[in-house]
């Protein structure tokens, strides 16, 4: 049963009523109990089970330290309690709704700040520990002097788990929303739709949903020469870029408008012809035959006549005989 220390019980049922068997108690189970004893480590409440249970002087208060166990209960006083281990071990605590298994990377949170320190804030959100978000995870893209210039104790906030580490009992958040696309997804030759967020002189930076936007050097712009990136894009634009390369250790994401946009020529397709032009060209597709049947028939009547000349030139020599 552990390291519980408990007392015989002084049951609060009625007369005659039976007590809670400890194998009928399970965790998070709630009660309401009259507190019998007041130890340095402790009280030990009634809840009308066979043992009264221990509410551990670190159970007795959230998210503060107690200095005491009198600065919080009394005896005779009714409090409200939740089994924490089938011990039983009851805390006037409520127990987390989620459990370390509950916790995932990536998932969304809603909490409070407790306490804010140098390298970071706190936030309790329902968890078996409260979660740390670092200096360097309170803000994305720039970098802030101290966490008091982002958030303050009581602020609620909207944050998603980066880490989670059990043995040490130990909850990474961030005030950022994690990238979209994670760095092992971004391949060569991959194509996104993205929203360029900055014009430098050397290119053009694009958000494709990745921790860092990707580069879109002024060379990759467009086909030809492009003296400055705003000839082609404006911040707020929508483009089709393509990867080009990634450099996961440096963080880096080269991109290129030209690749993603490049597109087989198609034929252009012939303009319609108006009445008049159409009524023009079958006239001209009409004619030609004509004209090449006139021709035909003139280069015959040219040789011909050649013909003939030959045969009166060869009877009049024929007709002279020869010279003496």
């Amino acid at each position: 049963m552990g390291d519980v220390q408990e007392q015989a019980a002084t049951p609060t049922q009625p007369q005659g009523a039976k007590a809670l068997r400890l194998a009928d108690l399970k965790p998070k189970m709630r009660f309401e109990g009259t507190v019998k004893k007041i130890e340095l480590f402790g009280a030990f409440v009634d809840i009308g089970a066979e043992r009264n249970g221990l509410v551990h002087i670190s159970q007795l208060r959230q998210g503060g330290h107690v200095n005491r166990v009198a600065d919080v209960v009394k005896e005779g006083d009714r409090v409200t309690v939740w089994v924490k281990s089938v011990e039983p071990q009851q805390s006037l605590i409520e127990p987390p709704p989620l459990d370390w298994s509950d916790l995932q990377r990536g998932t969304k949170v809603t909490g409070k700040v407790v306490r804010v320190e140098d390298f970071g804030a706190f936030v309790s959100f329902g968890a078996p520990k409260d979660g740390l978000i670092p200096t360097g995870q309170m803000v994305k893209g720039r970098r802030i002097n101290k966490p008091s210039d982002v958030v303050a104790v009581g602020d609620e906030v909207t944050a998603w788990v980066i880490s989670v580490d059990r043995k040490r009992e130990r909850i990474g958040l961030s005030l950022v929303e994690p990238p979209a696309v994670s760095w092992a997804e971004v391949k060569k030759g991959h194509t996104y739709t993205g929203k360029v967020t900055r014009l430098e002189r050397y290119g053009a930076f694009v958000d494709i949903g990745a921790e860092r936007d990707g580069l879109v050097h002024i060379s990759e712009l467009a086909p030809g020469y492009v003296r400055d990136a705003s000839e082609i894009v404006n911040v707020g634009d929508e483009v089709e870029v393509t990867v080009v390369d990634v450099d996961a250790r440096k963080r880096q994401i080269q991109l290129s408008m030209k690749e993603a946009n490049t597109v087989e020529d198609e034929p252009e397709a012939e303009p319609e012809l108006t009445l008049m032009e159409q009524a023009f060209q079958q006239a001209r597709t009409t004619a030609r035959p004509r004209r090449e049947s006139v021709q035909n028939q003139l280069r015959g009547d040219k040789a011909r006549g050649r013909g003939e000349q030959s045969d009166i030139m060869r009877r009049t020599l024929a007709q002279r005989g020869p010279r003496d």
